[in-house]
């Protein structure tokens, strides 16, 4: 049974998922015992979840991590960031270009005011990361479309998006809005942040990875469409917005991924949201069988295994051991090699069709 505490191997690629149902990071072992951290949230005792992980491995995340990627501020993916940053002194930072806009954060401070938003915490979280940039005189890189942003040895990291288009189209959305005839301004209009989300190539020796993030069907027929991505085939796909069909883009398989590729994805509850739905679980295991979850809010038992897994956490003292409701999917390969990937899963993460209706 495969040790949650054992750390990869120095030319071993490792990607790993959390994700408990409000929250996702993943963290990237680039080789080298040099980490990458893209986005975060806070697990149960208020430590992102990406630190406590690596630090369950017997690794100081202030000289192991070397990039931290921002995808957009949805509070989902971005609670804990600002400590990750002060954490890792480091580490370069880099997100979406919007994001660096005085315009952009002027006009969120301004719905967070007047209360038109859902994402005030993520705002704010944004506000302490750059905050902490400034003081300690780290620039950020920006994100867009077909640009790399991380080289370390083999490994390259490219952001595929968001594309020019999307980028001024963002950018006219956050402008203040025309007063009306009456001299009444409009309502301010909704902003997305999965608009400007950054999706990433990963690419580290023969191995290559999609991280999906949260964006959705417009942006990624401009990352399939475009003539300057990185071409070539991932063989692991972080199934972008939970997996719920605004993020599905059939090219996407079709013409970016290896057949049955390994899909990872976190579900999403919040209120009357619960995300991947039955129909989202069908058209994932449809384009792949190989698929997992890191977990999922129902009642129903999934399998007996994972009282087993649980079990020998505890006997073993795992550090990182109090999942909640959560759950990890860690997969690993040598950098150098063709071979497969193995899949470790644990607390409540399994594969896909222990949902399937």
């Amino acid at each position: 049974m495969t040790n949650i505490n054992n750390p990869p191997a120095n030319g071993e690629l490792e990607i790993t998922l959390f994700g408990p149902g409000y929250g996702e990071s993943v963290v990237l072992h680039v080789g080298g015992g040099q980490w990458v951290v893209v986005d975060s949230y806070l697990d149960v005792d208020g430590e992102p979840a990406a630190l406590a992980y690596l630090r369950s491995l017997g690794i100081d995340p202030s000289a192991a991590v070397v990039a931290v990627v921002g995808t957009h501020w949805h509070d989902d993916h971005i609670g804990g960031l600002s400590k990750i940053l002060a954490t890792c002194p480091q580490a370069q930072f880099c997100c979406a270009s919007v994001l660096c806009q005085e315009e952009f954060l002027a006009r969120i401070a301004t719905i967070e005011r007047q209360h038109f938003s859902a994402v005030g915490s993520g705002v704010r979280e944004l506000h302490g990361v750059f905050s902490l940039l400034r003081d300690e005189g780290r620039s950020p890189v920006h994100a867009l479309a077909n640009r790399r942003i991380f080289r370390l040895g083999k490994c390259e990291i490219w952001s595929l998006s968001p594309s020019d288009a999307t980028f001024e189209a963002f950018l006219r959305s956050v402008a203040p809005p025309l007063p009306s005839k009456g001299g009444k301004k409009d309502r301010l209009r909704n902003i997305a942040p999965n608009d400007a989300a950054v999706a990433l190539w990963v690419k580290a020796g023969q191995a290559t990875v999609l991280l999906g993030s949260d964006l959705e069907g417009k942006g990624w027929t401009a990352v399939v469409a475009s003539g300057s991505r990185p071409m070539g085939l991932a063989s692991v796909f972080k199934v972008p917005h939970h997996g719920s069909g605004s993020g599905e883009e059939p090219e996407v398989w079709k013409r970016m991924l290896e057949e049955a590729a390994v899909a990872v994805l976190t579900p999403f509850r919040r209120g009357r949201i619960a995300l991947p739905t039955p129909k989202d679980i069908e058209r994932i295991l449809e384009a792949t069988p190989n698929a997992w979850i890191t977990s999922r809010e129902t009642g129903r038992a999934v399998s007996t295994r994972h009282a087993a897994i649980d079990r020998t956490l505890r006997e073993t003292g795992a550090k990182f051991r109090r999942l909640g409701n959560s759950g990890v999917v860690r997969l690993r390969r040598p950098i150098g090699s063709y071979s497969r990937w193995k899949v470790g899963t644990f607390g409540n993460a399994t594969h896909l069709s222990a949902y399937a209706s």
